[in-house]
């Protein structure tokens, strides 16, 4: 099992967290790195990585001493939420049970009462013996006291993904995706998938994203391919490498083009930007 300390994708995102065992919070400056449009809006992936650390964290202590597992995880935007500002995360379970637990993470501007963004996720444990696991909350290296980094470059260049064709994007499976359990993070799957929808003929600002997991990413590399459904974008994420075996299924929601703020507030008409 590789060190829980390792610094790769999550740490690499900027989340400071305190507090448990009831509830995790968390604290980010939104980073131009993090955004859609070279500074425009946070990304919702980011937004389902964090909640993934929060409510998955969590999660763990329950089903400990097997590894905790996620399920699906969703987020819904109701405001933007631009470069630039401080983001509050509070992350809590709201059923805990044996092998299945539920929990939400709600996001707030700094200086704001009402949340400006709500995720939600599921998690099991893991029906293998072997896959043991540790407290990430009380353990002898808790999460809050892991190293935090601000991100060094881009997502998509974090990520190193591909674009290989409209709505089709590749990410290799190297070290710095993987987590504690030596597989692909969550939220870097949700990445991957939400790189798919930036990919197509028509580019389109995500503002809301799901995800159901299916399986793990055993060889790599992950590619997603998106489809656009109206107001909606499917996404289907295989291991390439592994007979293109199923690995998550997601929808997002999308609102505009991919433009940055500068080229909406320079555009004639008023048509979607990237506001969620």
């Amino acid at each position: 099992m590789p060190p829980a300390n390792k610094v790769g994708y999550t740490s690499e995102l900027g989340l400071a967290v305190t507090g448990g065992p009831d509830a995790l919070f968390g604290v980010a400056r939104i980073l131009p790195e993090l955004c859609v449009g070279e500074g425009g809006l946070c990304r919702p992936s980011v937004l389902l990585t964090w909640a993934d650390i929060l409510i998955g964290s969590l999660a763990n202590e329950h089903t400990l001493p097997r590894i905790c597992m996620t399920v699906d995880l969703s987020v819904r935007v109701a405001g933007p939420i631009p470069a630039g500002v401080e983001l509050r995360s509070q992350g809590r379970l709201l059923k805990a049970g044996r092998t299945l637990t539920f929990g939400e993470t709600t996001f707030a501007v700094e200086g704001a009462d009402a949340p400006v963004a709500v995720a939600l996720g599921t998690f099991v444990a893991s029906p293998r013996p072997q896959d043991v696991s540790i407290s990430v909350v009380h353990g002898e290296d808790p999460i809050p006291d892991r190293v935090v980094t601000t991100p060094p470059e881009p997502v998509s260049q974090m990520l190193g993904s591909r674009v290989v064709g409209p709505g089709v994007v590749e990410v290799p499976r190297r070290e710095r995706v993987l987590n504690w359990a030596d597989t692909v993070q969550g939220g870097a799957i949700a990445a991957c998938a939400e790189e798919a929808v930036l990919a197509l003929e028509r580019p389109v600002v995500p503002t809301e994203l799901e995800i159901r997991y299916l399986g793990a990413v055993r060889e790599g590399p992950m590619r997603a391919t998106a489809t656009r459904l109206g107001p909606w974008v499917r996404v289907e994420v295989v291991d390439l490498g592994n007979d293109d075996r199923p690995v998550a299924i997601a929808a997002a929601g999308v609102a505009g083009s991919a433009r940055s703020p500068e080229e909406a507030r320079s555009a004639p008409s008023a048509g979607g930007s990237g506001g969620a």
